[in-house]
């Protein structure tokens, strides 16, 4: 293994799986080996699935995959600290290959981290870290830190956006999470967030366009989150549960949640059946911004084709999926250039 397994940068000779910044902002310069200490799902024991059950269930996460919570070891009686299974005060969060019907579902890992590491290196979107770690049966698996959780363990007060909305199975029913809009988002940020709304607004936005340029078809209300700063400020939480959907599922034509709010409809969506450039143009004014700051945020999520290229012949995707990837940003890449004022 030559790239660090968190920011895909080539590691120097004295580095082993993680990079000094990786090491140091994954586990506080710890230094934890890649390979995980306990047995992956697919080779466990029905008791150790079990328990690992058991401690799924523990934590309250939103996803169709198995989700493990981990906490960061350091005993005397280990040559090394280690990550360990907890059920509670967990640091990290490990997402496994999960055992259902999607396609590729190998490659899960490795496109949830690359579609981070994408969006925090070369979009400069704030990110939950990450990286791909390994079962000793060479299996993926996606850890994250928590950034939730403070150095002493206490917990930062979040909110996901079906909370703030008050949409809830119980009286919403299963599509809950779907059924509410990217314009009515935009609405909450400004009702919670009237200090500094604009600039909030704009992460918001460049988070939308790079889901939609990415085909990420899960972006829905839980995987948006506000949180309250050790400062008292509440500010939109860094991004997380971001992948593209397409390399496993039929995603449709866009985002999982509608872009506008009631019956809205942009001529250019009339036109060509898709979101492009003039329904993003729209949508960024309708929560608030101002056009010239739209016109820039859309210039540049639809740019960035070297950096992105690069990054992504370093991921740990396969070469296929590698390639499906990249045919999926060209196309969506192209209808984000699409207006039918010729912009």
């Amino acid at each position: 293994m030559t790239n660090c397994a968190a920011c895909l940068r080539r590691l120097k000779k004295s580095e082993t799986a993680f990079c000094g910044a990786c090491r140091q902002e994954l586990f506080d310069g710890a230094a934890v080996p890649r390979v995980l200490a306990f047995t992956s799902p697919a080779e466990a024991t029905d008791e150790e699935v079990q328990h690992l059950r058991e401690l799924t269930r523990q934590i309250s996460v939103s996803g169709v995959q198995e989700k493990f919570s981990l906490r960061l070891e350091n005993k005397a009686n280990q040559a090394a600290p280690y990550l360990a299974l907890t059920a509670r005060g967990g640091q990290y969060i490990l997402k496994t290959v999960p055992p259902t019907r999607f396609r590729n579902v190998a490659e899960l890992p490795a496109n949830e981290h690359f579609t981070m590491q994408l969006a925090r290196q070369v979009f400069k979107l704030p990110t939950a870290a990450c990286a791909v770690l390994r079962f000793d049966d060479d299996s993926p698996a996606y850890l994250t830190r928590r950034f939730d959780v403070l150095p002493d363990g206490a917990r930062l007060a979040q909110e996901d956006f079906a909370q703030l909305g008050g949409r809830t199975e119980m009286q919403h029913g299963d599509n809950y999470k779907y059924d509410f809009s990217h314009e009515e988002m935009g609405r909450l940020i400004r009702q919670h967030l009237p200090a500094n709304y604009i600039d909030q607004l704009t992460l918001f936005f460049r988070l939308t366009l790079f889901n939609y340029l990415v085909s990420n078809g899960d972006a829905h209300l839980k995987n948006f989150s506000l949180y309250r700063l050790p400062s008292g400020e509440y500010r939109l939480t860094p991004a997380y549960d971001l992948l593209n959907t397409s390399l496993h599922v039929d995603d449709g034509n866009g985002l999982a949640l509608d872009l506008f709010a009631g019956d809205f409809t942009t001529p250019s969506f009339a036109a060509n059946a898709y979101l492009a450039y003039d329904d993003f143009l729209a949508f960024g004014q309708r929560i608030g911004l101002p056009p010239s700051r739209v016109r820039r945020v859309l210039a540049d999520v639809a740019g960035h084709e070297a950096a992105t290229a690069k990054l992504l012949s370093r991921s740990f995707l396969a070469p296929a999926m590698q390639a499906r990837y990249a045919a999926s940003l060209a196309g969506r890449r192209q209808r984000l250039r699409c207006s039918l004022a010729g912009s």
